[in-house]
């Protein structure tokens, strides 16, 4: 099957708006102590906090890949459900007194493709919501993403290629390892980026600049990749961890492999593909899962990645709103979302 290109001029079409603080509600605990505390009342325009989250409003990748589009609307849906979550006891007894200078939202990158095969306007994105990636970094914050497509991870990616080059010109560049939880290898061959490709596209860029590819792809599923992104997996030196091996294989051997993975770089991007998931947990996203990963496990190995402190780049990929059931799938994103900023904090 061929992509379906009915081409847009190739005009500008990318924007970024800047935090809209309405997202950021939630119940309200007047007769509570001051510890009653939930995440919407401690979000503030990013302002160089210890955590800023970027939305990436894109998925022309996933029209490009042929999958069910729609998880451009997720950003603020996700904030929405990590807004109402409540802040955790330890995190208050660590941060009491500064509590607002924890978490920044920095708005979103919209990619306007008219609902057509937009050319260049995913890469435009890319490169715009890097730029936000990058000043993030360099700050000295975890930056995370919320898609959109799959297509933010060469963003992301960038973004952090971006503010390392930036710093350690007088040093060697750090190895970045990338862990992302997927049932999708996602390094397709293809003539144009898609949410399909972008691990290959950044081993590419690091072949280019002679750095090693050091990639671990947990939860894949031997019936959503062909032989040849196999094939390929194996000729890039990828770490397959499958969904099956997640679910037969022990903990303290799988523990072991991505200790082991993480001890053989400086850096870590972690990113988490929502399809992952069996689509009973999950449905709303562009592939859904007929087997998929527990988030039991998921939510352990996240916790035991950050636990290494190597975490600098962080996000969120193809939640689907307009396919989701009674919120399920943005409400596990926050869960995952709210992990992630959490453990980051504690280690901080």
């Amino acid at each position: 099957m061929t992509i379906a290109r009915t081409t847009t001029p190739n005009t500008t079409r990318i924007s970024h708006t800047p935090a809209d603080m309405s997202q950021w509600t939630g119940r309200a605990e007047p007769f509570e102590t001051a510890r009653a505390r939930y995440w919407y009342q401690l979000a503030q325009p990013y302002e160089a906090q210890h955590i800023g989250l970027i939305g990436f409003a894109c998925d022309q990748g996933v029209r490009r890949n042929q999958g069910r589009v729609g998880a451009r609307a997720a950003p603020p849906l996700i904030r929405r459900a990590f807004a109402t979550l409540p802040v955790i006891a330890d995190l208050q007894r660590y941060f009491d007194g500064q509590l607002s200078t924890l978490l920044g939202d920095a708005g979103d990158i919209h990619c306007h493709d008219e609902n057509s095969f937009a050319e260049s306007t995913l890469e435009q994105a890319q490169i715009k919501y890097a730029d936000a990636v990058s000043t993030i970094v360099k700050q000295g914050g975890l930056p995370i993403g919320l898609g959109g497509g799959h297509a933010i991870a060469y963003g992301s990616f960038l973004g952090l290629w971006q503010a390392l080059e930036n710093t350690s010109k007088t040093n060697a560049t750090p190895t970045i390892g990338i862990i992302n939880f997927d049932a999708h290898l996602d390094i397709r061959q293809s003539d144009v980026a898609t949410s399909g490709t972008p691990f290959r596209q950044i081993a590419e860029h690091l072949d280019a600049n002679s750095q090693p590819f050091h990639y671990c792809c947990i939860g894949v599923s031997r019936f959503s990749n062909t032989a040849a992104l196999f094939d390929r997996a194996e000729q890039l030196g990828v770490q397959v961890i499958s969904d099956e091996d997640c679910h037969y294989q022990s903990w303290d051997t799988l523990a072991e492999q991505v200790k082991s993975f993480l001890d053989q770089v400086d850096i870590v991007y972690l990113t988490i593909d929502m399809d992952c998931f069996p689509s009973s947990v999950v449905p709303g996203v562009s592939a859904p899962a007929a087997f998929g990963i527990e988030l039991g496990f998921v939510e352990r190995m996240v916790k035991t990645i950050m636990a290494s402190g190597k975490v600098k780049m962080a996000d969120i990929a193809e939640i689907n709103p307009t396919i989701d059931i009674d919120s399920r799938s943005c409400k596990v994103a926050a869960r995952l979302l709210a992990t992630i900023v959490e453990q980051h904090l504690i280690i901080t």
